[in-house]
């Protein structure tokens, strides 16, 4: 089995490396016959060469937000209790059942046994702490605090995570809505226009204008489906692709903001993020330059994540926050004034926790009524099409009827 050890040689300098041994004891046994002390060491994690090909490939190797929400949760409560960082760590790691996630940990407990701090052992693995994570960490550590720090992070990570599933599951009823619509329509144009069309010409009936764009649409439909399907898949991976473009993507967010009613909640449920987030590291006695600049990383929109930028320019400069942030119309007077007011106070810190909590409110109350809103509407635009289709295709019956008599 192989190990990965750290230690010092007998001149007192840091030596690394790997090794194959039976066991851990003794590795460290070898290591100290050559004079090496201060002796670390871990399991190298090798995948066994029998394992198949389907057990890698749907191995997992990812960490939910969930699973990184428990484990904050888990290590504040474990450090509260006295427990050694150490400790709390292989403890935690022992009972993760992500094994990936407890690989990463069983690394971040080397590294810190090797002698790094906890923040910087962390931050080796940024795909899985982010900036942010880690910047939340070290104020801990700063402040000789670090069993409140991780609690007050776990709390904010519950609440975010409570916020983003609540728009997950407001996104899912108008999601399913919108799909319902299509397959009715698609099986009318599909299946039910054609039957009738072939009625409409046995009859040598007139179709009204009405029932020959319908039916138009149902035989273009029919008659080009492969091609219909192959351009929305070509549309589809261009518009993908179009996004990854800055400029397209800058312009879309700052559109994305200005749509009526769902701009303004997009809008409040970001400012929501950079508030907690802002009041997070403040508090914890992180500077208000790196404060923004890691504000500024925790906002997908990039047009909201530029006016940060803008601001922390402004700061850097010489501005106040209240300065900076007044000139950008984007900004909600309400914000840029509790934030002059807590700059006066010495509270920043405590306002940006209430406008976090204000504007999460905000988004929950719009969330909540979100279904009763979109329903009537949906109501109303599959009454449309199924009208429309009924009339078109039932005009030409009433006029067969008329001539029949």
């Amino acid at each position: 089995m192989e190990f990965e050890y750290n230690a010092f040689d007998k001149n007192g300098r840091p030596i690394q490396g790997i090794m194959t041994a039976d066991s851990m004891p003794s590795i460290i046994n070898t290591l100290k016959n050559t004079g090496a002390t201060s002796i670390t060491a871990i399991p190298v994690q090798i995948e066994s060469k029998s394992k198949s090909i389907f057990g890698s490939l749907f191995e997992k190797q990812t960490v939910t937000s969930m699973e990184m929400v428990v484990f904050t949760r888990q290590l504040g409560a474990v450090l509260g209790a006295g427990v050694l960082l150490t400790e709390s760590i292989e403890t935690i790691a022992t009972d993760m059942e992500n094994k990936y996630f407890a690989e990463i940990l069983n690394s971040v407990l080397f590294h810190i046994r090797s002698g790094e701090t906890f923040s910087a052992a962390l931050s080796r693995h940024p795909s899985i702490f982010s900036a942010y994570y880690v910047a939340v960490v070290r104020s801990g550590e700063e402040i000789g605090s670090l069993y409140t720090t991780m609690a007050n992070l776990a709390t904010f990570m519950e609440d975010y995570e409570k916020m983003r599933q609540k728009l997950l599951s407001a996104i899912r009823y108008p999601t399913f809505l919108m799909i319902f619509v299509i397959s009715v329509v698609s099986g009318i144009v599909l299946f039910l226009i054609p039957k009738f069309k072939a009625i409409f010409e046995d009859a040598g009936a007139k179709l009204p204008l009405l029932t020959r764009i319908v039916v138009g649409i149902s035989e273009f439909c029919l008659n080009h489906f492969v091609i219909v399907l192959i351009s929305l898949v070509i549309l589809t991976f261009l518009s993908w692709r179009a996004l990854k473009i800055f400029k397209i993507r800058f312009m879309c967010d700052y559109y994305l903001l200005n749509i009526p009613i769902i701009g303004k909640v997009i809008r409040k449920a970001m400012l929501a993020r950079v508030c907690q987030t802002s009041a997070m590291l403040i508090t914890g006695g992180v500077g208000l330059l790196t404060t923004l600049s890691l504000s500024s990383e925790v906002v997908v929109n990039l047009f909201l994540k530029q006016l940060i930028k803008d601001v922390r320019h402004s700061v850097s400069v010489g501005a106040s926050l209240s300065e900076a942030m007044r000139p950008h119309q984007d900004f909600p007077r309400i914000l840029v004034k509790m934030v002059a007011v807590g700059e006066k106070a010495g509270m920043l810190g405590d306002m940006f926790k209430r406008m976090g909590e204000y504007y999460e409110q905000e988004v929950d109350i719009f969330l909540n009524n979100l279904n009763s809103l979109l329903e009537p509407v949906f109501i109303i635009l599959i009454g449309t099409v199924v009208a429309v289709v009924a009339l078109a295709l039932y005009l030409p019956i009433f006029q067969l009827s008329g001539t029949v008599r």
